[in-house]
């Protein structure tokens, strides 16, 4: 049996392997992106497929999202829609709050007072508190830039929603770092990537590479997301979506290198340099494991093997 979705933030990196997944099972999509960040050709090979819709909204506007909810009668949602590159949420953090909590909430409330059964948000692992250890799900939270700040206040609205709605299934997804293609912030791999595709040997100028991080591929986690919701109940769960295995950018770097049989060259840009870089952020799967079954894959040189593949670069 299909389900009809509404997925917002449809046209940006982990939306377009959402829709692309959702449509190819036969399941109605409703997609909704305002195209300040997403991308046209994410969307373009699905606009005359019968099973899917698209709106250029913002989610901000409170009439036109409700609007939306009411006539689409969907029975899912996967809200995606964000400002979550960090730099641009430092840069403007009125504009991040505005994206991320009231944005947010306008979806939540619509699709409530609609009622959509099954909820997803992007969370992400920014919330936590920073450690060398993973992180729980109940780990401490204590968020130490503007992008955690406003996750972290998107998922206390959803939890009080969700008290007061507890027939509903409702899902508070933390994200950690997701890879692969259709990337659309400048994050350090797509980075590394651009630099060899416009010379395979040059010498890359990156910021900080001792940062740990867990890497995720992307079309893994998109089907962990709608999969969720065959396996839980009624109620409002908060889960890590992740490896559970963390490397440092250096190693990525020279995994890439190992991939294309060629030692790569690097030199700090100091241009790149974060000036605040949280030093390690990996994440604890054994709750998402045995609700699951299974995990996103944390073969890294297979899933950068591919990546590189899809980028012409072997």
């Amino acid at each position: 049996m299909s389900t009809k979705w509404i997925v917002t933030g449809a046209a940006g990196f982990l939306g377009s392997h959402v829709i692309e997944q959702l449509t190819e099972k036969g399941d109605e999509v409703v997609a909704i992106d305002n195209m300040e960040w997403g991308v046209q050709k994410h969307i373009d090979p699905f606009l005359d497929k019968p099973n899917f819709k698209f709106y250029k909204q913002d989610i901000c506007e409170i009439e036109a999202i409700q609007k939306i909810f009411n006539e689409e009668k969907a029975t899912g949602l996967i809200h995606l829609a964000a400002i979550h590159f960090i730099p641009d949420c430092i840069k403007d953090p009125s504009k991040a709050v505005k994206f991320n909590i009231f944005g947010s909430q306008v979806v939540l409330k619509a699709a409530l007072d609609s009622g959509v059964k099954n909820l997803w948000f992007a969370s992400t692992g920014d919330v936590y508190k920073p450690s060398e250890e993973p992180h729980k799900e109940e780990s401490t939270v204590e968020p130490f830039n503007i992008y955690g700040k406003s996750k972290l206040l998107m998922e206390e609205l959803v939890r009080f929603a969700a008290n007061e709605n507890p027939d509903r299934r409702i899902v508070i997804g933390r994200l950690l770092n997701l890879y692969g293609a259709r990337e659309t912030n400048p994050h350090i791999l797509p980075e590394i990537i651009g630099q060899l595709k416009k010379d395979i040997n040059t010498t890359l100028r990156l910021g900080n590479l001792y940062p740990k991080r867990d890497l995720v591929p992307i079309h893994e986690v998109a089907k962990t997301i709608y999969e969720t919701f065959d396996k839980v109940e009624d109620g409002c769960y908060t889960l890590n979506y992740a490896t559970g295995v963390a490397q440092s950018m250096q190693e990525v770097i020279d995994m890439i290198g190992e991939v294309l049989g060629k030692k790569i060259n690097v030199e700090t840009d100091p241009a790149k340099v974060r000036k605040s870089e949280r030093p390690h952020l990996q994440a604890d799967v054994s709750k998402l494991k045995n609700i699951l079954g299974w995990t996103p894959n944390h073969d890294l040189k297979s899933g950068l093997t591919e990546l590189l593949k899809g980028e012409g670069l072997l």
